[in-house]
């Protein structure tokens, strides 16, 4: 028997691929018909039950009706799959549970009618259907565990099929035949499972960056109902002589996060603060409204209730910003916000009163230094500092190497500002870049300083950058006995192509080479391609485009700025290098500069410029 079911091996192996074939194709059908239904059309539930029930028993009929059938009685398996469909989905009530059950009692009934009443028989039934319930009970927490999905399919393969009778479905069942088809069932199950799995994550996955993507149009379609119902909440707390608190919050210097990491970040970094805002206030039982408005800002409203009451809770949901660490795409993004509170007064016309002056607490927020909470112009919450200090920040590096065959060579180092947050304590995000040019060169000098290290680039926003002040102020520290011996200024936003020729030459006679950051995302060649001849070097980021191009796209574009550099005579520097794919990129390439967590991710210090670095 064992040798007959060896020599069978390969039949066996065709017969799963066409059972594989089969369900995972009816699988696909009845999961869209499945999404339809339960968001769209609810009442059309039967209608899947009919289609799993009647599609499986028409499976089960027809090879019955066979006058051979010893070659098609794999196909049962797939009837006795098709039926139990449904019960792996969540959504169907009682009674369309207890109908699909029905189903599967008789089609295990058809197979089991000269044995059915025998002890070994019921017991392996009852089991059966234990298993067949755990598995409708927790269908989604089987599904993400595969092993456990396979077992039970394994399970469930041999007490439907070692429990038939010796002749079942008009065919003599023999223990080969037995065996071959509880390893049909458990294999096919196993490979239709392990699909479904990945197709139920791509989809979350998708409808993440869906929800991600849509976020501002989700807010804009909401805006009209959200001033609809503020009005009539200010209008009840009029007539009824209640107060009613209004704060609007507002994140800091958002747009750099935007500028940084990508508008889907952004929108990513926005969706987990109203998670989070959402989670405190449900928390606190208070009575309460939230409004996420267009962009960074986010509005409360509390009937019935003043801002005195409420100033512990607001406090809450400030620190409950400032000191969450939030994630996009295995990054972390520190964020800092502001606040602006209110109560209703009998003088107040309509909303827009209470607006105003939420509005006006806010900027008064804003003009102390931002990271603070103002109540009808007191401010209740926020760091007693109200102007910066040079000690509060600090440029971590970030490596610009050159490969060579002798050892990857730090060439540079990219000077990445970050802030002290004493709350926190730990070095975060600055709530701003604009940095005037004493405090950037004192900055340069402290990390020189404290490291070694000559050679530096630094980031400088396109304010910076057309600030002729500033670019005089830069030159002279370059110029001057304490300053670096090679700077180099990359800039991820141009002006007019007269303005950066005039700033350029300023930078060129004092030897400071500039670089185009981020061509290719942030930066299209149409953009650029006018102030080609006032820069010396181009940079291109691989982790701008990595979610939303192929690697083969991602190296064309790369190849494109390749053979652009080299036509203009310009330096090309590669960043977002994170492992070795992309190191043998950059050789096929024939890229000399690269830069990236590769090598290290941005820190206090550097390792010795002098020794090569191999990895």
């Amino acid at each position: 028997m064992i040798a007959k079911f060896i020599a069978d091996v390969p039949l066996l192996l065709v017969r799963l691929l066409t059972l594989s074939f089969f369900s995972i194709g009816f699988i696909q059908y009845f999961q869209r018909l499945y999404s339809q239904v339960f968001h769209e059309h609810k009442w059309r539930r039967w209608y899947l039950l009919a289609l799993a029930i009647g599609g499986g028993f028409f499976v089960h009929f027809v090879v019955m009706m066979q006058p051979d059938s010893q070659t098609i009685i794999i196909y049962h398996n797939l009837a006795l799959f098709m039926v139990m469909m449904p019960l792996l989905f969540d959504g169907f009530n009682h009674l369309e549970v207890a109908v699909d059950f029905l189903a599967i009692a008789v089609l295990w009934g058809s197979h089991h009618q000269s044995n059915w009443a025998q002890p070994q028989t019921l017991v392996a039934m009852v089991a059966f259907g234990a298993l067949l319930w755990v598995a409708h009970q927790y269908g989604q927490w089987v599904l993400q565990h595969w092993p456990i999905a396979v077992g039970t399919a394994f399970a469930m393969g041999l007490l439907f099929w070692l429990s038939v009778p010796n002749v079942s479905a008009r065919m003599p069942m023999t223990m080969a035949l037995r065996l071959e088809n509880v390893c049909l069932f458990g294999l096919m199950l196993a490979f239709v499972l392990g699909y479904w799995a990945r197709q139920v994550k791509i989809e979350a996955t998708n409808r993440h960056l869906q929800e991600v993507a849509y976020h501002d149009q989700n807010v804009d379609s909401h805006y009209a109902d959200q001033q609809k119902e503020l009005t009539a909440l200010v209008a009840q707390a009029q007539v009824r002589h209640q107060p009613l608190t209004f704060a609007t919050f507002d994140l800091d210097h958002f747009r750099q996060v935007n500028d940084q990491y990508g508008h889907l970040a952004g929108n990513a970094v926005l969706i987990q603060v109203e998670q989070r805002l959402q989670k405190v206030l449900q928390a606190s039982q208070v009575a309460h409204r939230f409004y996420a408005t267009t962009g960074e800002e986010f509005n409360l409203v509390f009937p019935n209730a003043t801002p005195e009451q409420l100033t512990p809770l607001l406090d809450t949901c400030w620190q409950a910003v400032r000191k969450g660490d939030f994630d996009f795409e295995g990054r972390g993004i520190a964020l800092t916000i502001s606040g602006g509170v209110t109560a209703l007064k009998a003088s107040d016309v309509d909303a827009n009163d209470l607006y105003k002056r939420a509005d006006d607490n806010l900027s008064i927020s804003k003009r102390s230094g931002r990271d603070i909470v103002t109540i009808n112009g007191k401010r209740v919450s926020g760091d007693d500092k109200q102007v910066k200090h040079v000690d509060d920040y600090r440029f971590f590096a970030q490596g610009v190497y050159e490969l060579a065959q002798s050892g990857n060579i730090r060439r540079s180092n990219e000077l990445l500002l970050r802030a002290y947050d004493p709350l926190q304590k730990r070095w975060v995000l600055p709530d701003t870049f604009e940095l005037p040019a004493w405090m950037q060169i004192a900055l340069i000098k402290e990390f020189m300083q404290r490291t070694g290290a000559k050679t530096v680039n630094i980031n400088l926003t396109a304010h910076q950058f057309d600030d002729l002040d500033f670019a005089t102020a830069m030159t002279q520290f370059v110029e001057s006995s304490d300053g670096p011996d090679h700077l180099n200024v990359e800039i991820t936003q141009l002006s007019d192509s007269a303005t950066t020729r005039r700033i350029s030459a300023l930078y060129r006679a004092a030897g400071v080479k500039l670089m185009i950051d981020d061509v290719g995302s942030d930066n299209s060649f149409e953009l650029v391609q006018d102030v080609f001849g006032y820069v010396n070097n181009v940079k291109f980021a691989m982790q701008n485009l990595r979610k939303q191009t192929s690697a083969e796209q991602l190296k064309q574009r790369a190849t494109f700025w390749v053979k652009v550099a080299k036509q203009q005579h310009l330096t090309f520097v590669l960043e977002g290098v994170e492992n070795q794919a992309d190191i043998d990129l950059a050789h096929a390439l024939g890229v000399k500069y690269v830069q990236g967590y590769y090598f290290g991710k941005p820190a206090l210090s550097v390792p010795d410029p002098t020794v090569p670095v191999t990895f």
